[in-house]
């Protein structure tokens, strides 16, 4: 004769369904910023590429703009306007170009996220 078991073991329904809700909320939280974030995380690597060029970028801020936003357009890149962008001379022949801005995503119900950018590279221009 088998002996039964004292006490259950395993998961009971309350544990698994506690588990579904941690579950479909970290999705959604990921489905919901992972955007902002591809955006951002491309928004860093145009910036890196334009300061990496070998070649000095003529034409001053003006000019460091418009690759960005060229670059911006290719990349279809749709949530950092201009605005989002400063400019400050670092010496003779480069300018520091940084990127700041914030972006607010709606999650559930009345919670919001905000997610704040900031990223700065030393561009070769005149």
């Amino acid at each position: 004769m088998t002996k039964m078991p004292a006490r259950q073991q395993g998961m009971g329904m309350s544990g698994i369904l506690f588990v579904l809700v941690v579950v479909i909320f970290v999705v959604t939280v990921l489905f919901k910023l992972g955007p902002s974030y591809m955006s951002y995380m491309t928004m860093k690597s145009i910036m890196n590429g334009v300061a990496e060029s070998p070649e000095p970028i003529l034409g001053g801020k003006q000019a460091i703009m418009r690759v960005l936003e060229n670059r911006m357009m290719v990349n279809d890149v749709r949530a950092v306007g201009v605005n989002a962008f400063s400019f400050k001379k670092a010496g003779e022949d480069a300018f520091d170009v940084t990127l700041k801005y914030e972006q607010r995503e709606h999650l559930f119900f009345n919670v919001d996220a905000v997610l704040t950018f900031n990223h700065t590279v030393v561009v070769k221009g005149r």
